[in-house]
């Protein structure tokens, strides 16, 4: 079934879905019932499933028993992998052998390892602000161990006057767990992808290094704001020339504001979308449009306000190793700051001469008389601003920030970040009605996508002294902005307690809310061999 007709069917049960996020314990603890439609996926799992992602995943699963023929997904909860039989772990090695996915629920990182240890393949992971995951998913291409990691749903940031989660805030994180379960059945649904077979290598030949990695992964964050995924291949070798490690870390963005919008609402009549209540609290019944972004003048008896919400102000990425012991970066792209612009070059390009050994389950792993790196790409973006930098122990950091021409501009630019939201004003703090913003990336239609940043790192062998693996920590920041503009003029005329602009209107100020969204995970990386002949 397609993607685009389950997520209309599961829309008309909007409804249902919020009743999942905050339905009282006891009914989270309820027995999963399976409700199937003929043309969904089928699924075998072993033993129980529960969550909020679980019950999303029903709808849209058939579930049927752990029969024995390597044929279908298998679907488990992380915690399930100890009371595994011996059966049991040797149909999910032979499902993932198959090229069949392998789907562990709300997982901790100690189980994925369980998992990998069952499989004999996957790197280990450890992180610094997550325990566990919502979703792991494996399966592989070509033998090269494909995985992707969604994080636990963060909760939205809006909240009504009272300081309670509204009716936006709700909807919000509704939709991220929908954004999450549709990932998943993506997950699911993955076919085998045909291995092509290995000819026999020479390994007098020279590698393309950059087409042999040893883990490919998705960095899927979902959230309240929008949907942020990562892409991020891990490349490992070592060279006998010299007796140096090299490891390189590509990324490539597709991020999206999905929950990006407008909202306003206004205290005049007949039907106020804004009032005080019996007790005097300020109810805002917020509008998914921009008619109350003006100010109604000096001769107003109503307050306005409006807002922009979910969307995002800049995104960073950053990687830096982990281990003791001499590590050099050879190179990182984009390699400059840079200054407002839609394109860029990313990647770069080198040869390694003398024989190495690569790290890969795949056909290019083993040992080669050289090896070769070519990635150079040319992007397009939306307007931004790219600045880069390096950070703790030879690591590199980008961060690509949202520019346009504004009245407020962001401390030491000469751009605004925050969306110029403001209109038929006298003078607008953020900006004017231009329409010119939000810009494309700063839309629910607009992403930030086909961005790709690449580290390169020489490692001499004292690395893998009181070492097991070489560690690589890869972070993740999706700044998301709300900016609120109160339009009452100043002359206490209205229910809003903040006074937004002057006794004539104008002069109006705004204010942005920064929210990071941000997650941070480490690859463990085996240390390649050092066999040379």
């Amino acid at each position: 079934m397609p993607a685009s007709s389950r997520r209309h069917r599961r829309r008309s049960r909007a409804l249902g879905v919020l009743s999942i996020l905050f339905a009282a314990a006891s009914v989270l603890a309820a027995p999963l019932a399976l409700a199937w439609h003929e043309d969904d996926i089928t699924v075998r799992r072993i033993g129980p499933l529960d969550g909020a992602l679980a019950r999303g995943l029903r709808q849209e699963v058939r579930f049927v028993r752990l029969f024995r023929n390597h044929d279908l997904p298998i679907l488990l909860e992380g915690a399930t992998l100890a009371r595994l039989q011996s059966a049991q772990q040797r149909e999910l090695k032979a499902t993932y052998e198959a090229g069949h996915t392998i789907v562990l629920l709300d997982a901790t990182l100690d189980q994925i390892s369980a998992l990998h240890a069952i499989l004999g393949t996957g790197l280990g992971y450890r992180s610094k602000d997550m325990a566990s995951l919502m979703m792991y998913a494996l399966h592989q291409e070509n033998r090269v161990p494909t995985a992707t990691l969604m994080p636990p749903l963060a909760p939205s940031p809006l909240r009504t006057p009272a300081g309670d989660a509204g009716a936006t805030a709700r909807a919000d994180e509704a939709l991220a767990l929908e954004h999450a379960v549709d990932g998943t059945l993506t997950e699911l649904a993955h076919a085998p992808v045909a291995v092509t077979p290995a000819s026999p290598r020479d390994p007098n030949g020279i590698i393309e290094w950059d087409q042999t990695p040893l883990q490919t992964a998705t960095f899927a964050v979902s959230g309240a704001q929008g949907v942020y995924n990562t892409f991020i291949n891990v490349f490992a070798l070592h060279r006998c020339l010299d007796g140096t490690d090299h490891y390189t870390v590509t990324a490539a963005a597709d991020w999206t504001a999905t929950q990006a919008k407008w909202q306003g609402a206004t205290s005049e009549g007949p039907n106020p979308s804004m009032y005080l209540d019996g007790s005097g609290n300020l109810v805002i019944n917020w509008q998914d449009n921009r008619t109350f972004c003006s100010s109604g003048g000096f001769f107003a008896d109503f307050d306005d306000v409006c807002r922009y919400i979910n969307y995002p102000l800049s995104y960073g990425l950053a990687m830096a190793p982990r281990n003791e012991g001499t590590v050099v970066q050879i190179n990182a792209a984009p390699a400059a700051t840079q200054g407002q612009q839609t394109s860029y070059t990313s990647g770069f390009s080198f040869s390694l001469g003398g024989t190495v050994n690569v790290s890969a389950k795949g056909p290019g792993g083993g040992i080669s008389a050289g090896a070769t790196w070519s990635n150079t790409t040319q992007t397009t973006v939306p307007p931004l601003i790219v600045e880069v930098s390096n950070t703790g122990n030879e690591g590199a950091q980008w961060n690509f920030k949202y520019c346009t021409s504004g009245l407020e501009p962001d401390p030491g630019t000469n751009c605004t970040g925050h969306v110029q939201m403001v209109k038929d004003v006298c003078q607008a703090q953020l900006g004017d009605d231009s329409g010119t913003n939000p810009q494309q990336g700063q839309t629910q239609v607009g992403k930030f996508s086909n961005a790709v940043q690449s580290a390169h790192w020489q490692a001499n062998l004292d690395t893998r002294v009181n070492h097991a693996t070489f560690d690589i920590e890869v972070d993740f920041v999706a700044n998301i902005g709300n900016t609120i503009a109160h339009l009452g003029n100043g002359l206490d005329t209205g229910p809003d307690p903040i006074a937004g602009c002057d006794g004539s209107g104008c002069a109006c100020v705004s204010t942005t809310e920064i929210t990071p969204v941000q997650r941070s995970i480490t690859f463990e990386i085996p240390f390649p061999s050092t066999v040379c002949e």
